[in-house]
């Protein structure tokens, strides 16, 4: 890989330790003594969560209290060592994890949908989204004999649905959108036929934060007699309180007829630790088809509800404990801190920096383009100041996910002024190479402009390969 796709000053970010502290390759001979261990660590983490702390993140980290992350992990500890696998062992996950289910279910207005309304608790948005597909294409296998499945899903839809489309043999359809950036209903209705097994909206999308016509979607659901799971992966836990605040939110949970299934990560906005999602369901019968059973197995009958089998105890007892020390009155609160946050950065956006336009109409992911600047050479000066965005493609934008550390006055203001002299500084640099491009995940990437299959080539030989050598 040469040096000008930038791949070997993205590997120094991508492994900064390499050029100052011991790589290993083989289990050490002797184990190391628990301070040396922990120092180190402690060192690492210190180093990696200063810029977080600052408030100077998007997207990433949902909650930046380490008062909550030390009382959740002091609850992770207790059930550490526990599989959930082993039920009458630890009866106290089903307790855990049945209650979860129930607050999700009443967050979501449940009670709109009837009794029936039910869910699992995952391990991320990836395994909701996956997880979601394998039911859709198991029902109608089954109630409807279609062997040739396709899902319609809006251009701005997770990727996660691709990988998992690709992995369970599902035709992926994508629907385009409109000028407001939301899905074409028009669109996604004609590439609707007798073997599409449901339809998907977003609530709201990675991309530009926003939230697809779920209520048109229902009814076009309903028309079909397919199912319509809403991805609320990102807004799903924050959406609902940013409406009890009174902010016009539109209808897209349990409240809208022709929802069948919603995905909530629990591990965002929920403000749980890292590894846990919700996947809800309109019914008990839908969920059925989402487990695995084999009778004939010589170790026993195996039941599995989900891709998983071994669970950790830990991060479902935590998760129970994230959404019970935040309560209805913390959660409100944060929701109506960032919303007033977003709305700030936007109007900020809007009346000091012409150059740049708000994508749709936002409530707490900000994303903007330009039609006349490198939005890549603006997220060059925007990290170069100490900022880490999210940088998009299709169009050329970049996104600020305002979380709870960057909703304060402070954070706002300092932010807007650095946008304000990155909008500069790519004025003042038009025509030339950006230093950064746009991939899912990380703030600042090998340039754009790259070759894409050589890059991909290097990045995920980086990423999976053994540590690289630091000469």
């Amino acid at each position: 890989m040469s040096d000008d796709t930038g791949l070997e000053g993205f590997l120094d970010e991508l492994y900064p330790y390499r050029r100052d502290s011991e790589t290993y390759r083989a289990i050490p001979e002797h184990g190391r003594p628990v301070a040396d261990v922990l120092a180190e660590v402690r060192g690492y983490a210190a180093r990696e969560d200063a810029m977080g702390d600052e408030g100077r993140v998007s997207w990433s980290l949902y909650c930046g209290d380490h008062d909550h992350y030390h009382v959740l992990s002091e609850v992770f500890e207790e059930f550490a060592h526990v599989n959930v696998l082993q039920r009458d062992m630890y009866p106290s996950a089903t307790k855990f994890e049945a209650e979860i289910i129930a607050m999700v279910a009443d967050m979501l207005h449940g009670e709109a949908a009837g009794s029936d309304v039910c869910g699992v608790v995952t391990s991320g948005g990836s395994e909701s989204l996956i997880t979601a597909l394998y039911t859709y294409r198991e029902q109608a296998a089954k109630e409807r004999g279609v062997t040739r499945p396709n899902v319609v899903i809006p251009t701005t839809a997770h990727v996660a649905l691709d990988k998992g489309a690709h992995w369970l043999g599902i035709e992926m359809r994508h629907a385009p959108i409109t000028d407001a950036y939301v899905v074409d209903v028009s669109a996604m209705a004609d590439l609707i036929d007798e073997n599409t097994i449901a339809i998907v909206g977003s609530a709201g999308n990675y991309g530009h934060g926003l939230i697809d016509p779920i209520p048109e979607l229902g009814q076009l659901a309903l028309s079909k007699g397919i199912g319509l799971h809403v991805d609320g992966c990102l807004g799903g836990f924050l959406l609902p309180w940013i409406e009890l605040s009174g902010v016009d939110v539109p209808l897209w949970d349990f409240r809208v007829p022709g929802v069948t299934s919603i995905s909530a990560d629990t591990h965002k906005y929920g403000y749980a630790l890292k590894g846990t999602s919700t996947l809800m369901y309109r019914t008990k019968a839908l969920r059925a088809h989402q487990w695995f059973t084999y009778p004939d197995w010589p170790g026993g009958l195996y039941l599995s509800p989900g891709l998983a089998g071994s669970r950790s105890g830990g991060l479902i007892a935590s998760t129970w404990a994230s959404l019970l020390l935040t309560g209805r009155d913390g959660y409100l609160d944060a929701a109506r801190r960032i919303y007033d946050s977003a709305q700030a950065i936007r109007a900020g956006i809007d009346s000091r920096m012409p150059e740049l336009a708000v994508i749709g109409d936002p409530t707490f992911l900000v994303a903007f383009t330009s039609a006349t600047l490198d939005v890549y050479l603006i997220n060059d000066e925007l990290k170069r100041r100490g900022w880490r965005m999210n940088a998009l493609q299709l169009p050329p934008a970049l996104h600020f996910c305002v979380t709870r550390p960057n909703a304060t006055p402070d954070v706002v203001d300092a932010f807007l002024a650095d946008l304000h002299g990155s909008v500069a500084y790519a004025k003042a640099h038009h025509g030339e190479p950006a230093a950064s491009g746009a991939m899912y995940g990380l703030g600042g990437t090998p340039q754009g402009n790259a070759d894409v299959n050589a890059l991909m080539g290097g990045y995920l030989d980086a990423m999976h390969d053994v540590a690289p050598d630091a000469s």
